[in-house]
């Protein structure tokens, strides 16, 4: 593997919104010091099983990572992020110049080829780089009826620097949906309780047992900071909403994204679960991850489910899944949404992440 350390860089370009752009060579560029680039294809969308009859989780944009020589660039290169998918399609390709490009990851509903492999929610894959990684695939959906169902969870965009894959959302399982993957571990499954997203650093505890889905699932600590809390359960009346305060902490944990360094070390979200006790209904929030972190999977202990969202990923983690009626979580950039079996009324398809493309370089110091 290519040492991506060997250079001291002084200024940086990243481009995170889909389109097209013009990276410019300044005139005072350091030609002894290739430029540093990385590029992350879009996101696949999660699965919508009423759409596609697959509830999987969309997978993650492919990575490609470059040292490029100063003589081999243009004075304009053209910078490509691809768009996120919905669900059904391919998330788009990023492309830095000719040089290097990352497609993107398939949607949960999609099972077509994608550079070499195939499935639904495959991960995109990298192109040309002196590293190439595939992204993490979605997790499987899980379908028995329209009321008993669980949408998988977002696979991760591999992490910077090429290290290894993508990882794994968490799968859908009885009536829940499973956590989106993060940057250091796969996703939890979902059965009963939603599960919660993997973080920038550590795998999820596994999901609760269908005996014990009153407990909401926390969250996994990150490299620099907390992941969410078990949310507090709230009640509402089944017939008029009426809700009291929850006590919920969202997922803790920043990022670094500077000349010389990319670390993402957020937290991730927290499984939740949504049921009905005499003429209240009680839940406990899903929520999202932090950056490099998963957001968290809903589910129900029964019944339909029309309030319980997936937990949305941070950059480069994925949407958590949902169960019945409800929304699975976006993707964060480059990573892949969340899974569902049949959106509620006029929600959004589960998008994946828009891709990412971050270039390192350095100038001369006057």
């Amino acid at each position: 593997m290519a040492n991506f350390k060997s250079y001291f860089y002084n200024e940086y370009k990243m481009y995170k919104d889909q389109g097209t752009y013009t990276w410019t060579k300044p005139s005072d560029i350091d030609e002894t010091k290739p430029i540093l680039v990385h590029v992350w294809g879009g996101g696949g969308g999660g699965g919508d099983y009423n759409l596609a009859a697959n509830n999987s989780g969309g997978g993650g944009g492919g990575l490609a990572v470059k040292l490029i020589d100063v003589a081999l660039l243009n004075s304009t290169e053209s910078v490509t992020v691809g768009f996120a998918d919905t669900g059904n399609g391919t998330g788009g390709t990023s492309s830095f110049g000719s040089h290097c490009s990352a497609t993107g990851g398939n949607g949960g509903g999609n099972a077509g080829s994608n550079q070499g492999s195939s499935g639904y929610g495959i991960g995109g894959m990298g192109i040309g780089g002196d590293v190439n990684r595939r992204g993490g695939q979605g997790g499987s959906g899980y379908y028995s009826d329209a009321n008993n169902n669980g949408g998988g969870g977002g696979g991760s965009a591999p992490p910077p620097y090429g290290v290894r894959n993508g990882f794994t959302g968490g799968s859908g399982s009885t009536y829940a949906g499973g956590g989106g993957a993060g940057i250091g571990g796969d996703g939890a499954y979902g059965s009963y309780v939603g599960g919660p997203g993997g973080s920038s650093m550590n795998l999820p505890a596994m999901s609760q047992s269908p005996s014990s889905y009153y407990c909401n699932q926390p969250g996994v600590s990150g490299l620099f900071g907390a992941g969410s809390n078990a949310s507090g359960n709230y009640q509402a009346y089944t017939s008029y909403s009426g809700t009291s305060a929850e006590t919920l902490q969202s997922a803790e944990g920043g990022l670094i994204i500077d000349p010389n360094n990319i670390y993402f070390g957020g937290g991730s979200g927290t499984g939740a679960c949504y049921y009905v006790q005499s003429s209240y209904h009680v839940e406990g929030k899903a929520t999202s991850g932090g950056p490099g972190a998963g957001g968290g999977g809903a589910g129900k202990s029964s019944s339909y489910n029309y309030i319980q969202n997936g937990g949305n990923g941070g950059m480069l983690g994925g949407g958590g899944g949902t169960s019945a009626y409800s929304q699975g979580g976006h993707g964060g950039s480059a990573a892949g949404g969340g899974g569902v079996f049949a959106r509620q009324y006029s929600n959004i398809a589960p998008q994946g992440g828009e891709g990412l493309v971050i270039v390192q370089y350095a100038r001369l110091i006057q």
